[in-house]
């Protein structure tokens, strides 16, 4: 999604925590409004990305076949479909072969499709753009436990915006601010049988090629290396440093994929620099894994056009095993999520006009989905609930019904 979270200036805020208790996380904002004012992209206009005003990428074959992986053949690069040494991965880990994802029994697998939503870290959107609250992470947790018990989700986006709401944070430094809470948070996910969990680094200081011209730089960096980072002093490899250190928390977590950035460059860099700078980041992830001697997680990598158009991935796929090419729009055409020869997620969407035909067609292909955007504190529209800073009084919006409908038919 391609929205600002500062698009309201901080002075605005005065935040202030409510004592929680008996599982209840409720925050209240003191300032002038309680949620963030949107850039027009946000709401769905063209400028955010929308794959008809991109222009419609190519379209491949679509591939509805559902059979179950009893091979573990090699993708459509070569490369073994699992993690480690080749085969399929442990039982409970999610691995890729041609256009498709599957989940590992330990022997083989079977096709899997998620289906879920968006939901923000615990800056909650901006609301919480100090950090003020002394325990962000259980105000999340209990916001995501409600929407798993009433929501049924199996697939849960949640974006580390470290550079985002003008108190910037690392992964790699002082953990008890953010990184600490972030994994409580994200292992919380994992404890529901189940539900898998992207976790995406929306944004990091050690990140370059911002889309400054359309006033939304915290969404659209690309990551950096030891070539290309913008301080050799402060992120000497980069971008790689954080991809690491993501590897290390999450090594064996099997509910978890990677994605390695959000829109990168919004529609300011070229297809080569952004397929450059995602398959070095892969690279990085990879050997880390293989260092630890852990499996290969899923990775998602992020396309052009605010990531409306991965078409030329389909030209060129990444050398490596278990990659997703992850596609945004408001709503997304048919044709920027359908090929035959690369796995495509839907990371965002919303502005579903025909929702029926929408779905049919997502079920029809086996598109792993995640609608924008489940937060009750700030408004990061469009919004799937009431924003009334309340972390269990969770009311779905007109559009959150939509969604809402969807993910209970096909609960497991």
């Amino acid at each position: 999604m391609k929205h600002s979270l500062l698009a309201f200036g901080p002075a605005v805020w005065i935040l202030a925590l409510a004592a929680c208790s008996g599982g209840a996380a409720t925050l209240s904002a003191n300032g002038t409004e309680a949620g963030a004012e949107q850039t027009p992209a946000e709401t769905g206009t063209p400028a955010m990305g929308t794959p008809d005003a991109m222009g419609t990428p190519a379209m491949g074959t679509p591939d509805a076949t559902a059979a179950p992986d009893a091979m573990a053949a090699p993708d459509a690069m070569g490369a073994p479909s699992s993690g480690g040494e080749g085969g399929v991965p442990p039982a409970g880990w999610l691995y890729t072969k041609a256009s498709k994802i599957y989940l590992s029994n330990g022997a083989s697998g079977t096709a899997w499709m998620g289906r879920g939503v968006n939901v923000d870290d615990i800056f909650l959107c901006g609301y919480n753009y100090t950090l003020a609250s002394p325990t962000p992470d259980q105000t999340l947790e209990a916001m995501i436990s409600g929407l798993i018990s009433g929501w049924k989700p199996t697939f849960i986006r949640i974006s580390l915006a470290m550079d985002s709401d003008g108190k910037v944070v690392s992964w790699l430094t002082d953990p008890a601010q953010y990184a600490t809470p972030m994994t409580n948070v994200i292992h919380s996910i994992g404890a529901n049988p189940g539900v898998y969990v992207l976790v995406t680094l929306r944004s990091d200081a050690s990140m370059i090629g911002q889309d400054k011209a359309d006033g939304d730089p915290e969404a659209t960096g690309l990551p950096s290396d030891s070539t290309t980072t913008p301080s050799a002093t402060s992120f000497p490899t980069g971008t790689d440093a954080t991809y690491v250190a993501l590897v290390d928390t999450f090594a064996s977590a099997s509910y978890v994929l990677f994605g390695l950035t959000n829109e990168p460059g919004g529609n300011k860099l070229t297809d080569t620099q952004i397929s450059a700078a995602m398959s070095h980041a892969v690279g990085v992830i990879r050997a880390e894994e293989d260092h630890l001697g852990v499996a290969h997680h899923i990775v998602s990598v992020q396309g052009n056009g605010w990531t409306s158009d991965i078409s030329f991935y389909s030209s060129a796929p990444l050398p490596y095993d278990n990659v997703v090419y992850e596609v945004h729009g408001y709503p997304p055409s048919s044709g920027s999520y359908t090929y035959s020869n690369i796995p495509v997620i839907i990371g965002e969407y919303g502005s579903v006009t025909d929702s029926s035909d929408f779905y049919a067609d997502l079920e029809a292909k086996q598109i792993p989905n995640l609608a924008w955007d489940f937060d009750s504190f700030s408004n990061c529209a469009p919004d799937l609930v009431t924003v009334n800073q309340s972390a269990t009084n969770l009311v779905a919006s007109a559009w959150g019904m939509t969604v809402q409908t969807y993910l209970e038919a096909h609960a497991p």
